[in-house]
């Protein structure tokens, strides 16, 4: 099994698009890195994967101190590069480049921002990697991002990537995905306290 997990709650990080730009973890999203490591303790990982993010390396740290597990950090876990947008709050975008925000708003999956990727280009990235890691030790628990997580889902689900926000991962809840040749989705934005009956 693979757990992908959201990153915690971030810091000053509303309205704003944080693909590369990192934010600290919130209070609110230390908390919730405690609380997943107080909820899942006790599942025997092989492995903690996260992005090269500051946001996620933090939400996994409480797991991996109380595991005795390093955190192997894999880039293509990272969130989608929005080039000259990242870290720009999403109403500057809208004035800028009024015409580039209209054309991404009509071909979402495909649409790469200069300088960026597009979330063809991150679901590509992220599947290869997810492929590597089912090929074990398993269970591995790997933090990343919502737009990752987004793009993932479609690909296994065979939902439209110009979709992709039909889904909406939480702030700290999991994604369970079952890996035997194929990827099957088991849980879906759950919380960690639910990962354990769900293995």
């Amino acid at each position: 099994m693979i757990i992908l997990l959201r990153h915690g709650r971030v810091l000053d990080g509303k309205g704003l698009c944080l693909g590369r730009t990192d934010a600290p973890l919130s209070p609110d999203g230390k908390d919730q890195a405690r609380k997943v490591a107080d909820e899942l303790e006790g599942i025997p990982f092989a492995r903690l994967c996260s992005s090269p993010a500051a946001r996620t390396r933090a939400t996994l740290h409480p797991l991996a101190e109380r595991l005795g597990l390093e955190v192997e950090t894999l880039p293509a876990l990272a969130e989608i590069d929005m080039g000259k947008w990242d870290g720009l709050d999403f109403e500057t975008i809208r004035q800028r480049y009024p015409a580039e925000y209209a054309e991404r708003g009509k071909c979402l999956g495909r649409y790469r921002v200069p300088g960026g990727e597009s979330f063809e280009d991150v679901a590509d990235r992220a599947m290869e990697t997810l492929t590597e890691l089912a090929r074990g030790p398993m269970p591995v628990l790997a933090a990343t991002h919502a737009g990752v997580i987004r793009t993932v889902l479609c690909r296994v689900t065979g939902h439209p990537l110009d979709d992709l926000f039909h889904f909406t991962p939480g702030y700290a809840r999991c994604t369970l995905l079952r890996a035997d040749g194929t990827f099957e989705l088991v849980g879906e934005d759950v919380f960690a306290r639910t990962v354990r009956e769900l293995l």
